[in-house]
C-alpha cells in the first residue's frame, strides 16, 4: 500500500511540476510579446534610449526565463515517457532558487539604468515573486513553498538594502527611512505568502493523500468481490450502495456443463483437476466477457450464465448464442492444440423474463436470478445427452436472433421438459 501512495504521488508531483512549468513559460511568453511591442513603439515614438534600454534588458530576461522553463518542460516530459517519476530534492531546490533569484537580478540590473535606483523597487517586476510563491503550492511539497517564500524575502530585502544604500546621496534621510519599513513590509507580505503557499500545498497534498487511499481501497473491493461474482454485479452494486432492488427483466441464460466430469478427473491430483478447470473456465470466460455476459455461479464441473442483467442488452439472445458457439469453437481449437485434454460439452440457452436483485438477510446477500427461465435453461442443458448434442437452444431464442444461424442448425421438435406444462421448440446448434 505504501509503495503504491508513494508511485502515485511522485507521478501526480510531477505532472503537476509540469503544469507548473507550462503556466509559467507561458507568461513569460506573453510578457516577451508585450516588452517587444513597446520596444517597437518607443521606437517609432523616438523616446529616450534609458527607456528603451531598459526594455530590452526586461526582454532578455524573460527570453532567458523562457528558455529555461522550456527546458525543464522536456527534461520533465522525457522523464514521464520514461515512467522515472522521482525527482532528486536537490534538483527541486536548486530550481525553485534560480526562479526566486532572478527577480532581484533584474530588479538590479534595472536600477543600474536609473539615477534613483530606489524607484525600481516600486516597478511592477517585483509581482514576479508572488508568481513564483503562488505556483509553488503545484509541487505539493510544504517546506518547498517555505522555501520560496523566504527566499524570495530575503532576496528582495538584500536587493533593496543595496539600492537604498546606493540613492543615500540623492535622497534625504526622511526618504529612505520611508523606503527601508516599505522594503521591509515587502518583505514580511513575500515571506507570509510563502507560508500561506506552504499550507496550501501541504492542504492539496492530504486531499491527494486521501484521494489515493480511497480510491486504493476502491479497487481492492472491485477487485476481491469480482474474483468471486462479475464485475458488472459489483459496479452496480457500488452505484446502489450495495443495495440491488429486485427488478423484473428480459434475460438470456445459458448452463454450461463438462460432459462425464467425474469420469474424467477420476485419476488425476487436486492440482491437475483444478489446472483443467481451469484452462477450460478461461475458455468459457473469455467468451462470456467478450459477449457481454456475466457468470452468476461456478458448479464445478459447469456454471450459470446471464446475458441482460444487471446490465441491460439489446438483444441477450444474440450475445449468448454467439458467447456459445465461440466457447464450442475455441474449446475444440485448443483441443487439438493438445492445450487442454479432449472435452465434450453440453450447453442449454433460454431467453425469458426473470426476477433479478438480492435475495438473503442483511447480514448475508447474494445476487440472485430467478424464474422459469433458468430452470428451462437448465432442462435445456440437460437433453445434450439425449441428443448427442453440444448446444441446444429454445424455439424462443431462435426467434429472438436478428443474424443468421449456424447452417448445421437443426429443429429438434416440439420437447416435454420436466416441470413444465407445455412443450419447448427446441433447436440443435452444434
Amino acid at each position: 500500500m505504501k509503495s503504491f501512495f508513494n508511485k502515485r504521488f511522485e507521478e501526480e508531483v510531477l505532472i503537476n511540476e509540469k503544469l507548473r512549468t507550462t503556466i509559467l513559460a507561458c507568461i513569460f511568453l506573453f510578457a516577451m510579446l508585450y516588452t517587444s511591442i513597446n520596444v517597437l513603439i518607443l521606437r517609432n515614438t523616438g523616446t529616450d534610449k534609458i527607456q528603451s534600454d531598459s526594455l530590452w534588458l526586461i526582454f532578455i530576461f524573460h527570453f532567458s526565463l523562457f528558455l529555461f522553463e522550456v527546458l525543464t518542460w522536456l527534461h520533465i516530459t522525457r522523464k514521464i515517457k520514461l515512467h522515472l517519476y522521482a525527482i532528486p530534492h536537490f534538483d527541486r531546490y536548486l530550481n525553485s532558487l534560480i526562479e526566486i533569484c532572478s527577480p532581484a537580478v533584474i530588479i538590479f540590473l534595472l536600477a543600474r539604468q536609473y539615477e534613483r535606483p530606489i524607484a525600481i523597487l516600486h516597478a511592477p517586476v517585483v509581482y514576479l515573486y508572488f508568481i513564483f510563491i503562488i505556483l509553488s503550492t503545484l509541487r505539493l511539497d510544504f517546506k518547498l513553498s517555505f522555501f520560496t517564500g523566504l527566499m524570495a524575502a530575503v532576496g528582495f530585502l538584500l536587493v533593496s538594502l543595496v539600492l537604498i544604500k546606493r540613492s543615500e546621496l540623492n535622497q534625504d534621510k526622511e526618504i529612505l527611512g520611508n523606503e527601508n519599513l516599505a522594503a521591509l513590509a515587502r518583505c514580511m507580505v513575500l515571506f507570509l505568502s510563502g507560508i500561506g503557499a506552504a499550507f496550501v500545498a501541504r492542504q492539496i497534498r492530504k486531499t491527494i493523500d486521501r484521494s489515493l487511499a480511497a480510491a486504493e481501497v476502491g479497487n481492492k473491493i472491485v477487485n476481491l468481490f469480482g474474483q468471486q461474482i462479475s464485475k458488472e454485479i459489483v459496479d452496480e452494486m457500488l452505484e446502489s450502495e450495495g443495495s440491488l432492488q429486485s427488478k423484473l427483466m428480459r434475460v438470456c441464460v445459458m448452463f454450461v456443463d463438462i460432459r462425464n466430469f467425474t469420469k474424467h478427473v477420476a485419476d488425476k491430483s487436486p492440482a491437475e483437476i483444478v489446472e483443467y478447470q481451469n484452462a477450460f473456465f478461461k475458455i468459457v470466460i473469455n467468451a462470456v466477457t467478450k459477449h457481454h455476459g456475466i457468470i452468476n455461479q461456478f458448479l464445478g464441473d459447469g456454471c450459470m450464465i446471464t446475458f441482460g442483467a444487471p446490465v441491460v442488452l439489446k438483444n441477450p439472445a444474440q450475445h449468448a448464442v454467439s458467447a456459445a458457439i465461440e466457447i464450442h469453437s475455441e474449446l475444440n481449437e485448443q483441443i487439438q492444440k493438445g492445450n487442454i485434454s479432449s472435452t465434450s460439452i453440453g450447453i442449454g440457452i433460454h431467453v425469458g423474463d426473470a426476477v433479478t436483485g438480492n435475495i438473503g438477510t442483511i447480514e448475508r446477500q447474494q445476487y440472485s436470478i430467478t424464474g422459469s427461465v433458468v430452470i428451462l435453461a437448465a432442462r435445456i442443458e440437460q437433453l445434450n445427452k439425449d441428443y448427442y448434442s453440444q448446444i441446444l437452444v429454445s424455439e424462443d431464442v431462435v426467434d429472438q436472433m436478428d443474424h443468421i444461424l449456424p447452417f448445421e442448425t437443426k429443429f429438434l421438435g416440439k420437447v416435454d421438459l420436466k416441470g413444465w406444462h407445455n412443450p419447448l421448440g427446441i433447436y440443435k446448434i452444434a
